[in-house]
């Protein structure tokens, strides 16, 4: 991983490099490149702090030891999963760790509490040990003591694991039970064990078992991993303890460590990349919808001011200097019209530096983008050469399928609204449900 970060950052290197200081060749390809890099330099930023980042995580491996850390007195046993490898071959095992141990005369006092304990719960609802009828209560309070607690009953087909007791007239007869047993009432007990440790209560099962062979990696690593249990074992009065990260040539490492590598944190970094650039785009074509609702708003207005100022004698020259003087000079109205006043105004300019109005019209139609407006400068660039005669009509024309289109984006912005407040009026009118049926159901009780 170490040799990916380092080649990124030669790559970063380089670009930085050839942007900043160096002068681009003429291709452009790599102008436009170069452009896009300067524009978007935050990018390197992002790039470089994930790369250091999984960079520096690489380092972690280093450590000779591996510190894990116990639960308390009242904890419970945590199994860590180890991860062992060698050359090619890996194996994952679970260590066993207990959680912090009392000392003997803690743990005899303690004992000695929650057998006291154990003698007013195990009886559940009964009176007296003379006289069980109902289940026991095979409950020890972990929070309280910190034992292992194991009942184990000396008749399982009377009282099981859980307490519960098997004393039903049928359950009785069909076990062997006679009237005069059932009667006289049937002895038995239920041995108690506490175990902390290694103290522990065991039952025999007898079978018969043959080991499997095992080859010499497993054999190495099971090795390895009795060699990590003596450690735990020597440990257990101990907050916590320490594992090599290496024994006789077997990696060890915890497999669940941690979700975040170098790796994936260098991915992150170039996802993140990704989801910014395309949110930056996202962006820009919002903006372009929204210059291109704009446009579409103000061209009722567009075409009825040159109708007018067209009626009067005006030449479209002055009528664009018309136009722009009603913005002001920073060109900043507070209405729709923004986006149109500063196409005019840079086709003003055009026509100020010698740029002909065929020209102009044509470039001024193709970067509003609109069929409408492409239309209306097709019939400006057309009538250049013709005059003027005859373009009044067009225009009322065109201010005729004006209106009706902004008719129909009235209607359209009016629908729009609508679905919009069909939300809240659905929350109302649950609320409304809710004040009248809950006194409603509450004067049921």
């Amino acid at each position: 991983m170490r040799i990916i970060n380092t080649i990124i950052y030669i790559v970063l290197f380089f670009a930085f490099g050839y942007v900043k200081l160096g002068k681009q060749k003429e291709i452009p390809k790599m102008e436009s490149i170069c452009r896009y890099l300067k524009k978007h330099g935050y990018l390197f930023v992002v790039l470089i702090v994930f790369n250091t980042i999984s960079f520096a995580m690489t380092f972690q491996r280093e450590e000779k030891n591996i510190y894990i850390e116990r639960n308390g007195y009242s904890g419970e046993e945590q199994n860590i999963s180890i991860l062992l490898k060698r050359g090619e071959e890996k194996q994952e095992n679970v260590l066993q760790v207990e959680r912090q141990r009392l000392t003997e005369k803690q743990r005899e006092k303690k004992m000695d509490e929650a057998f006291a304990s154990l003698e007013d719960t195990m009886l559940g609802e009964n009176h007296s040990w003379d006289q069980i009828e109902s289940d026991l209560n095979f409950q020890l309070d972990q929070e309280t003591f910190p034992f292992d607690v194991e009942f184990v009953p000396d008749d399982y087909d009377l009282i099981n694991g859980d307490g519960y007791v098997k004393n039903m007239w049928e359950e009785l007869c069909i076990r062997g039970y006679t009237e005069d047993d059932i009667e006289n009432g049937i002895a038995t007990k239920v041995t108690v064990t506490l175990w902390y440790g290694t103290k522990s209560c065991k039952k025999e099962y007898e079978m018969t078992v043959f080991q499997r062979k095992k080859t010499a990696v497993e054999q190495q690593f099971e090795e390895v991993m009795n060699s990590l249990k003596d450690k735990e074992k020597k440990s257990i009065y101990k907050e916590g303890f320490q594992i090599p990260t290496s024994v006789d040539g077997v990696e060890v490492s915890l497999a669940n460590q941690s979700i975040l590598s170098s790796g994936s944190i260098l991915l992150a970094g170039v996802i993140l990349i990704g989801l910014l650039i395309l949110r930056e785009k996202e962006n820009e074509k919002q903006a372009e919808k929204q210059i291109q609702e704009k446009l579409r708003k103000c061209y009722p207005w567009f075409v009825n001011e040159m109708m007018l100022l067209l009626g009067a004698g005006m030449q479209v020259k002055h009528i664009f200097s018309t136009m722009i003087a009603e913005c002001g000079e920073d060109m900043n109205c507070q209405d729709d019209r923004e986006p149109l006043i500063k196409e005019i105004a840079r086709a003003k300019y055009s026509m100020d530096n010698g740029v002909s109005e065929e020209q102009v019209y044509y470039q001024l139609g193709r970067r509003l983008k609109l069929p409408c407006y492409i239309k209306l400068m097709t019939l400006l660039e057309q009538n250049v050469t013709r005059g003027t005669k005859g373009l009044t009509g067009i225009f009322e024309t065109e201010e005729m399928a004006a209106l009706e289109e902004r008719k129909n984006l009235a209607r359209r912005y009016g629908e729009e609204a609508g679905t919009k407040l069909l939300g809240p009026m659905i929350l109302l009118l649950l609320v409304v449900m809710l004040m009248i049926m809950i006194p409603a159901f509450l004067s049921f009780e």
